[in-house]
């Protein structure tokens, strides 16, 4: 769920037409945590913004938080990019950091759900792992995910290595290297099932992976 101090501050909504009173509602949407409202506002608020950058960049972005919201996280990681390209082309400079670390965020959630979707029991040291970085205990959470990656070379089960390897990918600043890693286990494999968890993780992340051939 995305925290309103991560609302981008980019140049205050001035309310002078339909648009703008648009504007306004949709950041009160997001502000109470309404997704499907955001979306619906988000989507009559695309066709009125004609040729105002600035307000498009704002848009765009808001747009990531709403499918953000409602578990939409595919589509939010992919809005947030074009936010970054748009505030960019606009010369909003002052919101990119913060446009960011929304991406961080949004890239952060797409692969703990992934490996959500495969999650390991819970006595295990890979199911320990994942617990202690749900619950934000990242450094002890970093240590299980490399002892559970280390237990699973010694017995030769790719599966749960690349599954830690995809928990440490949820750990800032460890996406890029855990991710490659990982693809590389699935890809020496070749197990179709494997490689497409990889790359999902890595499209979430914006990682740019060899193609698979079968």
């Amino acid at each position: 769920m995305p925290s309103k101090h991560l609302v981008p501050r980019m140049v205050d909504v001035h309310i002078s037409d339909e648009a703008d009173e648009l504007a306004v509602a949709l950041v009160q949407a997001l502000a109470r945590e309404d997704g499907p409202e955001a979306l619906a506002l988000g989507a009559a608020l695309e066709p009125k913004i004609g040729d105002r950058p600035a307000l498009r960049a704002r848009h765009t972005t808001w747009m990531a938080q709403a499918h953000q919201l409602v578990g939409d996280l595919p589509n939010a990681a992919r809005k947030i990019r074009e936010a970054i390209a748009l505030a960019q082309a606009a010369g909003e400079t002052d919101a990119i950091p913060a446009l960011k670390q929304l991406k961080a965020t949004i890239v952060r959630g797409k692969v703990a759900a992934d490996v959500a979707a495969n999650a390991p029991l819970p006595d295990t040291l890979l199911g320990q792992a994942v617990s202690a970085i749900d619950r934000g205990d990242i450094t002890e959470g970093a240590h299980l995910a490399r002892q559970a990656r280390i237990e699973a070379q010694s017995m030769a089960n790719h599966r749960d290595e690349v599954f830690a390897l995809l928990a440490l990918a949820r750990i800032g600043g460890q996406e890029d290297s855990a991710i490659r890693a990982a693809y590389e286990v699935a890809d020496a494999t070749e197990d179709k099932n494997l490689v497409t968890a990889v790359s999902r993780a890595a499209k979430a992340a914006n990682i740019t992976l060899p193609k698979k051939l079968f």
